[in-house]
């Protein structure tokens, strides 16, 4: 079991995180506690604020998953690799999704890097969640760092495959096809 948390800026903030947020600690480390895999993905802070609430969290998390701009924002460093090193401190597993530039993760001193699959791209919108969604998937089954990206990575590539993006993972025959070409030999 895990808990997952996605700040999306989308939802109306006022009625969910702003009541939410005070008690994001205390759910994360009661999470924790109770032996749940945590992970959290930032999104961004359109306002670029940045609340220091959020520091607050990371020791309660398995994973922080988030992008380079979010990185940098949340850090106030512009070296990718230093900023998820200071964090990676704090958190078990840092990734830091880079488009088509591929992803990267610090767990604890060691960092990996993965290329990202090579395919047209329709709509990217949905690729991040989905990249997690995988990478998740993979953690919580006490998979190595690389299983974890490779199945990040095709979740990734298949979102975009499709607009909008989920629509990919309902149209069976596209998903089985793409899986079919790109996953063979994953579980």
């Amino acid at each position: 079991m895990f808990l997952c948390v996605s700040l999306n800026p989308a939802i109306d903030k006022r009625l969910c995180l702003d009541r939410l947020q005070p008690h994001l600690v205390d759910i994360f480390r009661k999470a924790r506690e109770t032996g749940l895999t945590t992970s959290l993905d930032t999104n961004d802070d359109p306002e670029g604020r940045w609340s220091a609430d959020i520091h607050l969290v990371l020791p309660h998390l398995d994973i922080l998953l988030l992008n380079e701009r979010e990185l940098r924002q949340l850090t106030r460093e512009k070296d990718v690799d230093k900023a998820a090193g200071t964090l990676s401190q704090q958190v078990r597993v840092v990734v830091v999704k880079r488009g088509s530039h591929g992803a990267i993760a610090f767990a604890g001193q060691t960092k990996y890097t993965t290329a990202p699959l090579v395919v047209d791209v329709v709509d990217s919108i949905g690729a991040g969640d989905s990249f997690d969604a995988g990478f998740i998937h993979q953690f919580t089954r006490a998979r190595n760092i690389e299983e974890c990206f490779r199945f990040a990575n095709v979740a990734g590539a298949l979102s975009v495959s499709r607009a909008g993006g989920t629509e990919a993972f309902r149209d069976g025959k596209h998903r089985d096809a793409f899986l079919q070409k790109h996953a063979a030999g994953m579980s």
